[in-house]
């Protein structure tokens, strides 16, 4: 995935988590509206909401080098076969 996916999918982390955590927050009379950071109860959710995104897009980004890793690999050692074996992939 490129780097627009994992823009897209840590936005809407974020808003999902801030979501959740601002209604439980409302509903429990921790904050009234919306999460801001000028409360200590907001900031926390916001922190919270940043984190979980940040975690998401990393690990995103990880499994992505990974796989284009494992990709150079592979044909790093098609290439090897092919130029040793010349023969190699051929039928007689």
């Amino acid at each position: 995935m490129g780097w627009i996916s994992r823009r897209i999918a840590g936005f809407v982390t974020f808003a999902i988590v801030t979501a959740v955590l601002g209604a439980y927050a409302a509903t429990r009379g921790l904050i009234s509206g919306e999460p801001t950071l000028s409360t200590a109860t907001g900031a926390f959710i916001l922190g919270i909401a940043f984190l979980l995104s940040l975690a998401v897009t990393s690990n995103m980004k990880r499994k992505d080098q990974t796989r284009k890793a494992w990709e150079d690999y592979t044909r790093a050692w098609q290439e090897y076969y092919a130029r040793m074996y010349p023969s190699y992939g051929r039928q007689r």
